[in-house]
């Protein structure tokens, strides 16, 4: 079996501003090609126990609510495989 290259293969930053209480940002045409997203989606953010953080696409129409997510009713989600350590980027997450 042929290894596989191993890094990052690319990196989006982007700019977190404040809204009332909540946090907006502009999600980059390369990361919404990557994850195949498309308006109405819903990303969601899991912390793995390494530290890293995963982000997982959940196609519109397979939710009613955004409330599901903490239900027994979860929406099917496919992995999305792409995942950053804490510290290892500008702008990541830290502890």
């Amino acid at each position: 079996m042929k290894n596989q290259p191993r890094g990052i293969k690319w990196s989006a930053p982007v700019l977190i501003k404040k809204q009332g209480n909540d946090l907006i940002v502009v999600v980059p045409a390369q990361v919404s090609a990557s994850l195949d997203a498309k308006a109405g989606d819903v990303l969601n953010f899991t912390e793995l126990p390494d530290g890293s953080v995963q982000v997982w696409r959940v196609k519109k129409g397979t939710y009613s609510s955004l409330d599901d997510f903490g239900s027994e009713r979860k929406a099917p989600a496919k992995p999305a495989t792409k995942s950053a350590k804490p510290g290892k980027k500008k702008g990541g997450k830290s502890k």
